[in-house]
C-alpha cells in the first residue's frame, strides 16, 4: 500500500530531524550541564525542542530536578536537624516489645 503525500512528507521530516537533532545521550549531558551552568542559547533551544518531542528525555529532566531539589534540601544543616531523642520511658517500652518478639 503506497504512502500518502502527507505520510511521505512526515517520514522525510522525521528523517531530517533525526539527522539534525542531537541524540538523547547528547541532550541528557546538556541537561545536566545546564543545571550547573548557564548554557548558550543554541544549546538551551536544542534541549527545549528535543524535550518537547522526547518523553524519555523529559522524564530524565524531571527526575534530575527532583534529585537536585532533594539533595539541596538535605544539604541544608538548619532544615536537617535531628529532633529530640526518645524519652527513657519510650526506650524501655521499645526494648520490652523487642524482647517479647525475640521469644
Amino acid at each position: 500500500m503506497p504512502l500518502s503525500l502527507f505520510q511521505r512528507a512526515k517520514y522525510r521530516m522525521m528523517r531530517l530531524m533525526a539527522r539534525v537533532m542531537p541524540s538523547c545521550q547528547d541532550i541528557t549531558a546538556l541537561i545536566s550541564q545546564g543545571m550547573d551552568t548557564v548554557l548558550p542559547l543554541r544549546n538551551r533551544l536544542s534541549i527545549r525542542l528535543h524535550v518537547a518531542m522526547c518523553s524519555l528525555c523529559r522524564r530524565y529532566e524531571r527526575q534530575l530536578r527532583l534529585l537536585r531539589e532533594g539533595a539541596r534540601h538535605y544539604a541544608d544543616a538548619e532544615q536537617n536537624q535531628v529532633g529530640p531523642c526518645l524519652s527513657p520511658e519510650a526506650k524501655e517500652r521499645l526494648r520490652a516489645v523487642l524482647r517479647r518478639e525475640e521469644r
